[in-house]
Order: structure tokens, then C-alpha cells, then sequence
């Protein structure tokens, strides 16, 4: 699995959240969903994993677009953004669009899956 990922040091989780979602905001992206794994995990099995939230992610004029090229990529949507602590710092994990293309798929999707991974990156690059 591709994964685009980034460590943050001297940060805390909300105000991490809160840069993730204005930059995702920017290009289009609104959170759909907030699950928080901790405490999920502990309610429903007295287990501790520490930070692990996942913000689930949707740009509906690229998902649209994309629906409208495969209509089976709807299995991939929406997209998945995890924020989690790593030792001493929180790490952000986001799956790769490209990862979620079949080799397969019309040339126009791979298009849009490459150019959408380049805005991830510069975006997880972008906050400080």
C-alpha cells in the first residue's frame, strides 16, 4: 500500500486537526466523518491504542468526476486520514489515491489519482 505520510513534533492533536481540515478545505475537501479509535477501543474492549483518529475525507466534485469515469471506484471513496502518536510525536497517514487505481483503470482516472497525490503531499508539506 502507497501511503503519503508525515510526522509532526511539538503539536497538539486538535491543532493538528484543525490544519489538516482548513488545508484540505482549500482544495475542495470537507470531513465527512471523525472516528476516534482510542476511545472506541476502550469503550468496546477496555484497550488502549493511544491517539488514532481517522478523518474520513470527500472532495464531491472528484468524486463525482471520478464516479462518472468508474463507477467502482465509489468502493474507495471516501477517503481515509489518520492522525496518530508516534513515540513522541503524531504522524499523519493518508492512503495514496494513486493506491486506490487499478492498473487497469481508464487513463483519465490515473490522471486525476497522480495529480490529486501531488496535492496531498504539498498540502502534508504546507502545515507546519
Amino acid at each position: 500500500m502507497k501511503t503519503i505520510s508525515k510526522d509532526f513534533q511539538n503539536i497538539t492533536l486538535s491543532n493538528l486537526e484543525e490544519k489538516l481540515k482548513a488545508e484540505f478545505k482549500e482544495i475542495g475537501f470537507g470531513v465527512l466523518h471523525e472516528i476516534d479509535f482510542q476511545e472506541t477501543l476502550i469503550n468496546k474492549i477496555d484497550k488502549d491504542i493511544n491517539t488514532f483518529k481517522q478523518l474520513q475525507i470527500c472532495n464531491p466534485q472528484l468524486a463525482y468526476a471520478a464516479i462518472q469515469i468508474d463507477p467502482t471506484i465509489g468502493i474507495q471513496l471516501p477517503c481515509n486520514v489518520i492522525i496518530r502518536k508516534n513515540q513522541d510525536q503524531l504522524t499523519v497517514d493518508i492512503q495514496s489515491p494513486l493506491d486506490s487505481i487499478p492498473k487497469s483503470s481508464p487513463e483519465d482516472l490515473r490522471m486525476m489519482a497522480t495529480e490529486l497525490d501531488d496535492r496531498i503531499s504539498r498540502l502534508l508539506e504546507n502545515i507546519n
